[in-house]
């Protein structure tokens, strides 16, 4: 063979060879990625409609839909650092499971419905969305507002597990009577019964919850003044500060859906 030729063969040779060092580099490269991907355990409760509601209740992977699973999945595509996971518990186990830092997020709430030792292990991100919380009664009630001189002696239907913000020392002292239920559908039946003289609901979800009901929206009257107002968040673990200074820079950058 040639020595032009015999030069130009080996050339040849160790182009190929480094092209193919270069790939198996690039190849490892996007393997230690997809292998190192920073997981993030969420906490949801089964339904708050319009931010999420439970389509799939498997344990291991449940599903959901809303506004805030909406905004999940397209900051997910937009940091494929993340390995985001759903699990969906009932509120007092949401407490516990917070308390005992066994997850890294909790959505949606506000730190004035928290414990002070989650408040002391969890951070929250940039406001969502403000909403507030009403009391809802019988179309036929005689109550007319919702201030607490109104509501003294009078049976609220809470959620179980949930804190009620600045009513949770009217509760404790019992100037205002509690029944907790477990499901907001039992808020109707209740109320229909005559069992307790309102609800404590969210002026936001209460359509959707009616809807499913066998109850018509005409058999109850929404008390128009708030008992309280708040903030959603998502709470995040003091130990994903990167995790949050992520969210909380794509939740600026991006326009959040408004509420109706």
């Amino acid at each position: 063979m040639p020595t032009f030729s015999i030069k130009m063969f080996r050339l040849i040779n160790k182009v190929i060879l480094f092209t193919a060092i270069l790939s198996v580099s690039y190849i490892g490269c996007l393997s230690a990625q997809e292998i190192h991907k920073e997981k993030i355990t969420i906490l949801f409760g089964h339904r708050f409609p319009p931010f999420y509601s439970i389509i799939n209740k498997s344990e291991i992977h449940p599903q959901f839909k809303g506004l805030f699973i909406d905004i999940l999945e397209k900051f997910a595509k937009s940091h494929p650092q993340y390995e985001i996971e759903y699990k969906c518990l009932p509120r007092e186990r949401i407490n516990k499971v917070l308390t005992e830092e066994k997850a890294d997020c909790f959505a949606l709430s506000d730190p004035m419905f928290l414990s002070k030792e989650i408040q002391s292990k969890f951070v929250h991100s940039v406001p969502l969305w403000k909403l507030s919380d009403h009391l809802l009664v019988r179309v036929n009630s005689d109550i007319t507002e919702s201030n607490i001189e109104k509501l003294s002696g009078k049976k609220i239907a809470v959620l179980h597990g949930n804190s009620y913000g600045p009513l949770d020392e009217y509760f404790s002292k019992g100037i205002i009577h509690k029944q907790a239920v477990y499901r907001t559908s039992q808020f109707f039946k209740l109320l229909m019964a005559g069992r307790v003289d309102g609800a404590i609901c969210n002026k936001k979800t209460l359509p959707a919850l009616i809807s499913r009901s066998k109850y018509s929206k005409d058999a109850f009257r929404l008390i128009e003044n708030p008992l309280y107002e708040y903030n959603l968040h998502l709470l995040i673990t003091r130990n994903k500060l990167d995790f949050l200074a992520d969210f909380n820079a794509f939740i600026i950058e991006n326009k959040i859906p408004a509420l109706n």
